[in-house]
């Protein structure tokens, strides 16, 4: 989020009490060049300066006040989302418009006012030895304003009216109205899609009398993925009595049958759409097996959307399916959201990239290593739990 408002308006208290509202919410220190106060910054040398110029893109926006230089630097925002829910400091329009425009992310702006006189009196107060200094820069925060009267802030909170906890928690609540849209993963996500697998190869093969050897092999090949190309694999390597395409036809006929959702997905489910989400599953996936998965499971009555890789033209981890599935319930993926998921390819990866934050279903695994989610959880149930009840 970004925070722009004149000295003294409570950028500093805000964001201190933000964090206490929640750990995920951290300070966006940016490079300071230059005399006077270090915290909150990362002090630079004209150097430093110099080689972040040099390298393209990595300067967002850069300004000067109080005889120093203030960066907005690309490998720091990288750092700051890694971390967290970064929040920012501004005081000029024009670097707001810079970092909504050069660095894409579900920014909330936030305009944080007080008069001159609380300006002057907090300046004083807190021993500002540059206090005439600050009352000039909040003449020229009111002039930034005037000036740029056409942008609109997501949200306006008066210091002087509201305790920093106050302001924080309307923070907090406008970031949860806007990110409710929720994504999840299908197969081994909200139903158990190996259980499934297992039992009607298990049933498969006991009535075409095959060995364990055989059964092995072909829960082997449809761990992951089962389509007509693994069934004609299958077929060319195993005694399968059957073709391909006759094999592949039961499977679509018989397997939907016996998928199950996690225990405690419904209720789950019914709980977050209580609490105003929309929800779409994301899939890769034929979509005439994957809807009768959805249809047996029951999910696709407790779900607002559904988005199937084959019927979308696109596949996770593509950007474009999020977009196709947030459009699926009217929505953008501007306004933000998650996505949750078993693959941290998939689902993770493919979910930030999108401009989500995401939760790993880990099922107990450790996490493979790259980038990390916003959070890792045990299960699909603990997951919601997190996303209902964390900071959006």
């Amino acid at each position: 989020m970004i925070l722009y408002g004149p000295p003294a308006s409570g950028k500093d208290t805000v964001t201190a009490a933000l964090t206490v509202l929640d750990p995920v919410f951290v300070l966006f220190s940016r490079v300071k060049v230059g005399p006077g106060r270090s915290a909150g910054y990362r002090m630079g040398t004209p150097e430093l300066l110099e080689q972040l110029r040099a390298t393209a893109g990595a300067v967002v926006y850069e300004n000067s006040r109080y005889d120093s230089t203030y960066v907005t630097d690309r490998p720091g925002l990288d750092a700051a989302f890694e971390a967290g829910v970064p929040v920012m400091h501004l005081g000029q329009v024009d670097g707001v418009r810079a970092v909504l425009d050069g660095y894409p992310a579900d920014w909330l702006t936030v305009l944080l006012w007080c008069p001159r006189e609380s300006t002057a009196e907090r300046s004083a107060g807190r021993g500002d030895a540059d206090t005439v200094a600050r009352l000039a820069a909040w003449d020229a925060t009111q002039a930034d304003l005037e000036a740029n009267a056409g942008f609109r802030f997501d949200l306006v909170v008066r210091t002087d009216a509201a305790s920093p906890e106050q302001a924080a928690e309307r923070i907090r609540q406008t970031l949860a109205e806007r990110d409710q849209l929720l994504m999840l993963d299908f197969d081994d996500t909200l139903i158990d899609r190996l259980a499934a697998v297992t039992a009607w190869i298990s049933g498969y093969c006991a009535a075409h009398g095959l060995s364990p050897d055989v059964e092995r092999r072909i829960l082997g090949a449809m761990r992951i993925r089962a389509d007509l190309q693994t069934f004609e694999g299958l077929c060319a390597e195993l005694p399968v009595p059957e073709s391909a395409d006759r094999l592949w036809a039961r499977y679509n006929t018989e397997f939907p049958a016996t998928v199950r959702p996690f225990p405690g997905v419904p209720n789950a489910l019914e709980a977050v759409r209580a609490d105003g989400w929309q929800v779409v599953v994301v899939t890769n996936g034929g979509g005439e097996i994957q809807r009768a998965k959805l249809k047996a499971s029951g999910i696709d009555a407790l779900v607002d959307g559904v988005c199937i890789s084959e019927e979308a033209g696109t596949r996770k981890p593509d950007p474009a399916i999020f977009e196709t599935a947030a459009a699926s319930v009217g929505r953008s993926l501007a306004r933000g959201g998650w996505m949750v998921g078993d693959n941290a390819a998939l689902d993770v990866v493919g979910g930030r990239a999108a401009g989500l934050r995401t939760v790993w279903v880990s099922h107990g695994r450790p996490w493979p290593g790259g980038t990390e989610p916003d959070y890792i959880a045990l299960d699909v149930l603990d997951a919601l739990e997190y996303v209902r009840g964390g900071v959006r």
